[in-house]
């Protein structure tokens, strides 16, 4: 069965909204930054901004997106993938479309947050493995976990 990758529509939010929660249950995560679920749609709604979902089925087994944090930096959120699709090659296709779609909006840099917690150490190998490293983000409105760094750290990488 092939999967799809495309950007979310109105038919989509409530089974995103569901597929997300079901991350944060499985990982533990703090639901304080659950922020955005509701409608994902909306909240990746920006002209610089993109939500995708990838399908298999017509069921969602990944999502990520990139929210405008500044003229220079996109912010990937929301980047889940399945527990049985990982590693198996859907994250880096979808790193690879939210970074070309980055350098179609003339982003510098995306930036993003990995949780502290156990479940981030394979982020983390997986966010090194495409390019982000290890950086100091200044606090912004715009980036919530951005004034939480007892709880995240931050990766960056830089669009050539």
């Amino acid at each position: 069965m092939e999967i799809k990758i495309d950007e979310i529509e109105d038919k989509d939010i409530k089974r995103a909204h569901d597929f997300c929660m079901g991350i944060f249950d499985e990982l533990g995560w703090d639901k304080r930054f659950n922020y955005g679920l509701e409608n994902l749609k909306r909240f990746f709604a920006g002209g610089r901004e993109l939500f995708l979902l990838a399908k298999k089925g017509g069921h969602i087994i990944g999502c990520g997106g990139l929210k405008e944090l500044s003229k220079d930096n996109g912010l990937l959120k929301r980047f889940y993938i399945a527990k049985k699709h990982r590693g198996k090659g859907l994250g880096s296709l979808m790193i690879k479309k939210i970074k070309n779609f980055a350098k179609d909006k003339e982003y510098k840099a995306i930036v993003l947050d990995i949780h502290k917690d156990n479940s981030g150490i394979r982020a983390k190998r997986f966010y090194q493995k495409h390019g982000f490293e290890p950086f100091t983000p200044e606090f912004s409105e715009k980036w919530e976990e951005s004034k939480h760094p007892e709880s995240f750290e931050f990766r960056k990488l830089n669009i050539v």
